[in-house]
C-alpha cells in the first residue's frame, strides 16, 4: 500500500485486489476504537441495534423490501443517503458522487478521477468515504442497500441479505415500473445487473452472486415483499437477533 500526502491530508491509495480487507479493517478498527473512547454500548444495546445489508437484482423489490424492513424495525433505510455521505465527508459536488457509482464499466484509464473546485476526486477517495459512511450508519442501526456494505461489515456487524429473481419476472416488474417494452425491460435488467456486478468486482474483487457473503437469499419470483420480510425476521432470530413481538405482529397490507 501506498501513501500519497496532498497538502496536509494523506490520501490511501490502494492496490484494491490486494488491500480491500486490509483497508476495511483499519477503518473498522478506528471506529472500534473510537467507540471505546467515547464510552461502551453494554452487549444488550448492541443486540438491539439492528443493521441488515440488502444486495438486490434489478427489478427483484430488493428496495421495497428494505424499506419496508427499515420501517418495521424503526430504522432509517439507507440508499442514496450514502452518495450524499460521500459527497459531504469528500467535498465534492453530489453530482460527481452519483456519476460514478455503481457505473465503473463505463470509466476508463485512470478509473474515478474527477475534477471539480479544484479537487481531484479518484476511487481510492471514494472507497475510503465509502467505508466509513457505512461505518458510521452502522453505529445506529439501518437498513443498507447496495455499495457492498455487507462486504464492509461482515457477519459480526450486519445481518446480510440478498434478494434475486429471474430475468423474465424481473423485465416483468421493470417494464410496468418504468412503462417499458417487455425486450427493453430485460436489456434495462441485464444493464443495472451487469454495472452492480461490475462495481462489487472492482471495488471488493468478489462475485456479487457468491451466497458465501450473505446470511439470507431469497427468491422474489417465489414470495411477496410482506413475506420476504418475515423470512427475514425469522432468520435474524435464528442467529440471535431479538425481535420484539410487537414488531412480529405488525400486519401490511
Amino acid at each position: 500500500m501506498v501513501a500519497v500526502v496532498m497538502g496536509p491530508q494523506a490520501v490511501i491509495i490502494v492496490t484494491m485486489k490486494c488491500n480491500v480487507e486490509r483497508l476495511i479493517d483499519a477503518l473498522v478498527g478506528a471506529a472500534v476504537m473510537a467507540d471505546r473512547k467515547n464510552g461502551n454500548k453494554s452487549a444488550e444495546q448492541k443486540r438491539q441495534t439492528y443493521v441488515v445489508t440488502v444486495s438486490r437484482n434489478y427489478g427483484a423489490q430488493g428496495k421495497a423490501v428494505a424499506q419496508l424492513l427499515a420501517d418495521r424495525l424503526g430504522v432509517r433505510c439507507c440508499d442514496r443517503e450514502i452518495l450524499q455521505g460521500v459527497a459531504r465527508r469528500a467535498n465534492v459536488d453530489v453530482d460527481l458522487v452519483k456519476t460514478l457509482d455503481e457505473h465503473v464499466k463505463r470509466i476508463k484509464g485512470d478509473w474515478w478521477r474527477g475534477l471539480i473546485n479544484g479537487k481531484s476526486f479518484s476511487r481510492e477517495q471514494y472507497f475510503h468515504h465509502l467505508v466509513k459512511v457505512v461505518l458510521s450508519i452502522s453505529r445506529n442501526g439501518g437498513v443498507i442497500v447496495g455499495r457492498g456494505a455487507h462486504l464492509i461489515l461482515g457477519p459480526q456487524r450486519a445481518f446480510r441479505v440478498r434478494i434475486v429473481g429471474t430475468l423474465p419476472r424481473c423485465a416483468e416488474r421493470i417494464a410496468a415500473r418504468e412503462h417499458l417494452g417487455i425486450a427493453a425491460a430485460r436489456q434495462r435488467v441485464l444493464d443495472v445487473d451487469g454495472e452492480r456486478s461490475e462495481y462489487i468486482r472492482e471495488l471488493y474483487d468478489v462475485d456479487i452472486e457468491d451466497a458465501g457473503f450473505y446470511d439470507l437469499v431469497l427468491n422474489s419470483d417465489r414470495f411477496d415483499v410482506e413475506t420476504i420480510v418475515e423470512s427475514i425476521f425469522f432468520a435474524m432470530q435464528g442467529v440471535g437477533y431479538v425481535i420484539p413481538e410487537a414488531v412480529l405482529k405488525v400486519s401490511c397490507p
